[in-house]
């Protein structure tokens, strides 16, 4: 009781009936027994009862005592010292997993974007730097918007940042590796898959092999079949025989936890070290899984088609030169691009149609080359007219008067419009080509409508060529008509004097059957024996085909399905026989055109149960490569990744931000918590990202 006569409790106060004694359950609890005044003599308990209420009092205000009520109060509260430095570290890991995530970010979307992350400084300063780079500017600009960067950039006590350029570089690999896993992981949970590699040289002059992987994935829920072509790595090939390719290969599948007795096609170009029919690259893994067909990259193939043709006559081949030499002309000078582009009114905005190279070795450069030329044909005479009149350079009036001529004339607009349709037509294939979800279906079609245009080219000649020919040249006012010619005639017998008259020859049927035909003749030729190799595998899916099998008679129909499980016994059964004679009448009422739209009913239709093998099919028949435009597009980002100004960029780190720019699609699904786990579990850190 107080003073005044108050009644306190004091609820610490215990009593223990077995020992008779009065303790402090409070400090018997909270008591700090590292306390250097610590006194154990409530803890314990006494037994003074003549002084005992002047020992209650002396203890109530001991420091002893109000720390442990401090203490209790706490634990009450759940707020022990532990539990405070729990959430203290709690707090501070939830701090520096929210930075990591901002640098992942970051380093995502500047990969994404094919930027540069380092500059000439490779340290975090206090002083902001412009040499720093593109990853340290962006912290920078964030911070001025996000609390969190903002904290960490200016924060002076902590030396760790987790800015350095060895912190990016190892979650850039961090990155690709897990990107990689969810790759692996769904090609090896689709039915097969198709190999497609090409390789080239970086700045360094290593030789770096490209491999792409196409796959079908099935998703029964969505009820969608849709063909991924993915990217897998850049790997330095040391030597270039066909073993060292196959080798290389075996152990990249390997690595990537890939069965390559799952690959079913191969995508290469023409090279023979791919090719080889005995020792290439293609026979040596059929020899390992011999149902993996091969298929020449179409692309390459159709870019062959038109080199072959530009090197009939000798006058096409001047006539590319001629373009050729028009575009260095222009190119060489700015003054004269800028007159050729803008014409002679310099303040124009809008710039016409720039002329292009001839590049023999790119798919559409000789489209782009003669297509931008007819577009500018009266612009570039313009152009040449007023440059050898009224230039003071007399290289450059030679160089404008010797092309002029050269192109001012009859024969030349002719080739120029023989070319141009012929070369239109093509490029509108090789475009389609280069598209993931294209089939050699679709491919055959196309290139057979191409063959038909061609032919109908041939026999129009005079409808559309010359008319077109005749057209252009009335615009600059070039003489449409052939000058003939005596042609240097010898008698070697008597008799040629009958056929003197034949001397004059008319240079319009020469040029008809010396250029005109020999160009067409070419591109037709070539189109039916480059892609014969396509046609023999398609020949083996034919019978999936719901036109050709709307028309097969039962007999037809076994034999092939027969034979297609001979050739892919480890993927089909021999139930497919009678699954094809049943699909015969199920779809006989169904507008099917192609095997895509076959295996796309048989999923939307939910009869993958009833026609396994038909599905399977299918879906072997969509994983065949086409074209190796993947693995062509993957040089284009090496080098724009590994140029002159980063020649240094390692191996790994080359593919790490190869594969987050390829695949940045791919990005937007990562799991990023996991991505932080795993930068804290890869060794020991400095800070603590774990909660």
């Amino acid at each position: 009781m107080s003073k005044s006569g108050n009644k306190i409790p004091r609820t610490w106060l215990c009593y223990s009936i077995i020992l008779n004694k009065i303790y402090c359950e409070t400090c018997w609890l909270f008591a700090d027994r590292s306390y250097k005044h610590y006194n154990a003599t409530w803890v314990y308990g006494i037994d003074d009862w003549q002084h005992a209420s002047q020992k209650i009092y002396t203890h109530d205000t001991s420091v002893q005592h109000i720390e442990a009520i401090k203490i209790r109060c706490l634990w009450a509260k759940n707020q022990v010292i532990e539990k405070e430095l729990e959430n203290q570290i709690s707090e501070e890991a939830a701090y520096w997993r929210s930075v990591l995530e901002r640098i992942i970010r970051i380093i995502l979307h500047l990969t994404a974007g094919n930027n540069a992350l380092r500059g000439n400084e490779k340290k975090f300063n206090k002083d902001n730097s412009f040499n720093e780079g593109n990853f340290l500017q962006t912290v920078r600009l964030m911070a001025n918007y996000d609390h969190i960067l903002s904290k960490l950039i200016s924060c002076e006590e902590s030396k760790v940042k987790y800015l350095s350029h060895t912190i990016t570089d190892e979650l850039i690999i961090i990155l690709s590796n897990d990107l990689l896993k969810t790759i692996c992981a769904e090609i090896n949970g689709c039915q097969c898959f198709s190999i497609i590699t090409d390789s080239t040289q970086d700045i360094t002059k290593l030789d770096q092999l490209s491999i792409i992987i196409r796959y079908v994935v099935v998703n029964y829920e969505s009820k969608t079949l849709e063909v991924k072509e993915s990217f897998v790595g850049f790997y330095i090939l040391k030597s270039h025989g066909a073993v060292d390719y196959v080798n290389l290969t075996q152990d990249v599948l390997i690595k990537l936890g890939l069965n390559i007795n799952k690959c079913r096609g191969q995508g290469y170009d023409g090279a023979s070290v791919m090719s080889g029919a005995h020792s290439g690259v293609q026979t040596r893994i059929k020899h390992i899984v011999p149902s993996a067909k091969y298929v020449h990259c179409c692309s390459h193939n159709l870019n062959l088609v038109i080199s072959d043709a530009a090197k009939c006559h000798n006058k096409v081949k001047n006539f590319f030169e001629t373009v050729q030499n028009v575009f260095n002309f222009f190119a060489s000078s700015a003054p004269r691009w800028a007159l050729l582009a803008l014409g002679q009114h310099f303040g124009d905005t809008v710039q016409k149609k720039v002329l292009k190279k001839v590049c023999p070795t790119r798919w559409e450069a000789r489209h782009d080359a003669v297509f931008s030329l007819k577009e500018r044909f009266i612009d570039v005479l313009k152009a040449l007219t007023c440059m050898a009149l009224t230039s003071k350079k007399t290289t450059e009036r030679t160089l404008a008067s010797g092309l002029k001529s050269k192109i001012e004339n009859f024969e030349f607009v002719l080739i120029l419009c023989t070319w141009e349709p012929i070369l239109r037509s093509l490029r509108v294939i090789s475009k389609k080509l280069q598209n993931v979800d294209m089939n050699l279906e679709e491919a055959s079609k196309m290139l057979n409508n191409a063959v038909n245009f061609i032919q109908e080219t041939r026999n129009s000649y005079d409808d559309n060529v010359l008319d077109n020919a005749k057209s252009l040249c009335s615009r600059w006012g070039i003489p449409n008509k052939f000058v003939e010619k005596r042609e240097s005639y010898a008698k070697k017998h008597f008799y040629d004097n009958l056929n003197g008259d034949r001397r004059l020859n008319t240079t319009e049927e020469n040029f008809k059957v010396k250029i005109f035909f020999p160009v067409l003749d070419t591109v037709l030729s070539q189109l039916i024996s480059r892609f014969q190799g396509m046609h023999d595998v398609i020949e083996d899916f034919n019978f999936l085909n719901p036109i050709i099998l709307s028309t097969q008679t039962e007999e037809n129909i076994m034999k092939a399905s027969y034979d297609f499980c001979l050739t892919y016994k480890d993927d089909i059964n021999s139930d497919l026989p009678r699954q094809m004679l049943s699909l015969k009448s199920f779809i006989k009422y169904e507008k099917l055109n192609t095997i895509k739209h076959l295996g796309s009913f048989i999923i939307n239709n939910d009869l993958s149960s009833s026609f396994p093998d038909i599905l399977s099919a299918c879906i072997i028949f969509l994983t065949m490569p086409i074209t190796v435009a993947g693995a062509e597009r993957s040089f284009s980002k090496l080098k724009l990744i590994k140029n002159y100004l980063r020649n240094s960029c390692g191996q790994e780190r080359l593919t790490g931000i190869a594969m987050l720019n390829i695949e940045k699609e791919r990005t937007k699904t990562l799991n990023i918590e996991k991505i932080i786990d795993n930068f804290a579990n890869a060794k020991s850190r400095k800070k603590n990202f774990l909660k």
